[in-house]
């Protein structure tokens, strides 16, 4: 039985080793030691940084932005501690707002109210809001108002977001087959004209459910400088996937200290399977994944996933891709171009959104308060959207947006 599992675990690292060389080809290695990220001026990252405070009244107050979706006119928000969905403009002035626990109370709909974000659609009149509860679709246009509700159709194959690379092409997350096991999906698939091309990363989600998993989190489709171009990352991976119109290969390939990776064979060896939390409950420096892996022109930012202090303090990181230069975000230090106000808080918070243009990041009222009253002997002269917020605001007001304009060289 020993011998028989034995071959089994050779043949698996035989065929992982194979696979991996293959996505491999053409990757980029970058040997990345977290402890070593140089500090410096915002400006050696940035061209721009914009504060926006998000008007806080009784039906706008909200917890946290689990999502950021951003318009020509609009931040869309998702909070999933009010289960809520809030609208504002582009001066942070509150316009709408989706109340999940109310959904229920439309006509006709009997789901249950669950949901974990929503999809920004795209269409000739603008964009829709869709929120997936169960099998139904629930579109709203940028007022709130509810247009339309979906019903299941024949169609067997479901899944949760999409992107379009152009008109027949898109990828979409998470696609199942109704017909098939419910407990298996896809995180990426290609799909022309509603067909399935191919699917990639596939995941047993009872599997999944069972054994736990460590994740960095952040969005599904990470965007680039390039629409044509999106990133991806895997559990327990430290590889930065690209996905095009033609399939999903490795960009870049990052390679860590021994004291921080882990093992080569931790996705394949039977004897990590189910016990892969424990490992880094036992194991705290380790890095389990990584996530945020924005790329705009030769900088490439990520973020390092870990239970160790050291790493969390300092996990955010943007990559020199011209010079192989490491710049440590959590290093950066305030100055006239950030109005000597932060950009990064708690490592739980970090990038939320790259539109082609723009980041975006968030700091809640109580991280900038706590920051503002600590400088106040310095006389700092703030944006007067900040001094606003500053002279009139309190500790319990809702989130500030902060948009920063990244350089594309250095």
């Amino acid at each position: 039985m020993k011998r028989i599992l034995s071959l089994n675990l050779i043949l698996l690292i035989f065929s992982f080793t194979i696979l991996n060389a293959q996505e491999n080809n053409h990757a980029r290695t970058i040997r990345i030691d977290p402890n070593l990220g140089n500090g410096g001026a915002m400006s050696q990252v940035f061209s721009e940084i914009n504060f926006i405070p998000l008007e806080t009244t009784n039906e706008s107050l909200f917890g946290d932005i689990t999502k950021l979706e951003v318009t020509e006119n609009n931040y869309i928000i998702f909070d999933r501690d009010t289960k809520s969905i809030l609208i504002f403009d582009k001066q942070g002035k509150f316009k709408s707002k989706i109340n999940g626990s109310k959904i229920n109370e439309n006509k006709n709909n009997d789901a249950n109210t669950e949901f974990y974000g929503f999809n920004l659609i795209k269409n000739i009149n603008g964009h829709i809001i869709q929120i997936k509860i169960k099998d139904n679709l629930y579109n709203y246009d940028l007022s709130g108002k509810l247009i339309e509700i979906i019903k299941p159709t024949d169609n067997k194959l479901s899944y949760d977001e999409s992107y379009d690379f152009n008109d027949s092409v898109k990828v979409v997350t998470y696609l199942k087959n109704k017909g098939l096991n419910n407990n298996l999906s896809y995180k990426y698939s290609l799909m022309n004209n509603e067909k399935v091309i191919s699917s990639y990363f596939e995941q047993d989600t009872s599997k999944y459910n069972r054994t736990g998993y460590f994740a960095v989190g952040g969005p599904d489709f990470i965007r680039t400088d390039n629409p044509s171009v999106l990133h991806a990352v895997k559990f327990y991976d430290y590889n930065v996937y690209q996905i095009t119109s033609k399939g999903i290969s490795t960009a870049y390939s990052i390679v860590f200290p021994s004291t921080n990776a882990i093992p080569l064979d931790f996705n394949i060896n039977p004897i990590y399977l189910g016990k892969k939390m424990d490992y880094f409950f036992l194991n705290v420096d380790k890095i389990f994944g990584i996530g945020h892996t924005y790329q705009v022109g030769d900088f490439l930012y990520f973020k390092c996933g870990s239970l160790g202090a050291q790493v969390r303090k300092n996990g955010s990181f943007v990559y020199n891709l011209k010079k192989d230069y490491l710049i440590s975000l959590n290093r950066l230090d305030p100055d006239s171009l950030s109005y000597h106000l932060p950009i990064i808080g708690r490592w739980e918070n970090d990038f939320k959104k790259y539109d082609g243009k723009y980041l975006y990041a968030s700091l809640s009222a109580l991280e900038m308060f706590n920051f503002y009253e600590q400088e106040k002997g310095k006389k700092n002269k703030y944006p007067l959207l900040m001094d606003l917020f500053f002279s009139k605001g309190s500790k319990k007001d809702n989130p500030v947006i902060i948009q920063l304009k990244p350089k594309k060289a250095s």
